[in-house]
């Protein structure tokens, strides 16, 4: 899989533009679960998901339960799926063949101090959504978050996609 021209990853030499999302999507007195940002590249997005955890308050197994999302483990893990205006349904449960289209964790990272804990928690969406609203639903029954859904702007989304910009002119030999 390539990171340069295959769709299943981020494109590396391309940088992505950015659509604020801004919301928290779900949260509990000891977890908050944010959309800051999506990132849009010309064959897909990257919905930058964090959970943020109260330390004082959060599970103990927490690390546990979101290294699960990554490993197949979609029984306890986060869960979250989309909904196109023409019915079309895509999941982060269900990218193990990824089979377009695709909804797929990404590496992402952890720092916190002696209060909270940030987990980056994206997910590579591709190819990109239609250009009409859409429904994201984020839901976690471990961690007592029931689905909670909200609407995302497509045509945002695409028209960040075609401002996206490669790092060198596409007639540059490698």
């Amino acid at each position: 899989m390539s990171g340069d021209g295959g769709a299943p990853l981020p494109p590396i030499s391309e940088m992505g533009a950015i659509v604020t999302v801004e919301r928290v999507l779900a949260r509990t007195p000891a977890l908050a679960v944010r959309l800051p940002m999506i990132h849009a590249y010309t064959s897909g997005c990257l919905l930058s998901l964090d959970v943020v955890a109260r330390n004082a308050a959060a599970p103990r197994s927490l690390a546990l339960q979101l290294d699960s999302a990554f490993s197949g483990e979609e029984s306890t893990s986060l869960h979250v799926s989309l909904r196109y205006a023409n019915g079309v349904e895509v999941d982060s449960g269900k990218d193990h063949d990824c089979a377009p289209p695709s909804l797929s964790w990404f590496p992402g990272g952890v720092r916190g101090d002696a209060s909270f804990t940030l987990y980056q928690m994206p997910l590579w969406l591709f190819p990109l959504p239609p250009p009409q609203d859409f429904l994201l639903t984020v839901e976690w029954p471990w961690a007592g978050i029931r689905p909670e859904r909200v609407r995302l702007d497509g045509a945002a989304i695409t028209g960040a996609a075609a401002r996206s910009t490669h790092s060198w002119p596409q007639e540059m030999p490698q």
